[in-house]
């Protein structure tokens, strides 16, 4: 009986554990490029604080839209694609139009470096290796090897 609690909590622990590396990874994605942003753009507390929950949620989806489409890279580049849009949208209402326009000019940039950072991270965590693959130029997309 006692076997069967400890197995019991051993294995709950090890579903939430997993599930908290997911969202642990959406967070430090989304951490890495509000940082930058921040910098770059120069933020006031507002905006950051806008923008990182911006990050957080599209962030969240493109993990989702990676797991979804896992086999598809042409769906996973378009969902990617839909995702950058309503970035896009999302960021023109929060940022003035000077920094908006440094944003929207500095995109390639900006994905570039988050490329960097997942690949590095994937790398860190021994997982599976990151490919940068893009519809259009100006709409570079990560997807994972499996």
């Amino acid at each position: 009986m006692k076997n069967l609690i400890v197995l019991t909590f051993l294995v709950i622990g090890i579903v939430f554990g997993a599930a908290a590396t997911g969202n642990n990874l959406v967070e430090q994605r989304a951490n890495n490029l509000t940082d930058k942003m921040i910098r770059e753009l120069r933020l006031n507390n507002y905006q950051s604080n806008k923008v990182r929950e911006i990050n957080l949620d599209k962030a969240t989806k493109m993990l989702a839209a990676e797991k979804e489409f896992a086999g598809n890279q042409e769906m996973l580049d378009q969902k990617y694609k839909a995702i950058s849009a309503e970035r896009d949208r999302e960021l023109e209402r929060v940022l003035s139009t000077v920094q908006y326009n440094s944003y929207f000019g500095s995109r390639n940039v900006l994905t570039k470096f988050d490329q960097q950072f997942m690949a590095e991270l994937n790398k860190s965590e021994d997982k599976a290796p990151v490919a940068v693959t893009s519809g259009s130029e100006s709409d570079a997309t990560v997807s994972t090897i499996n």
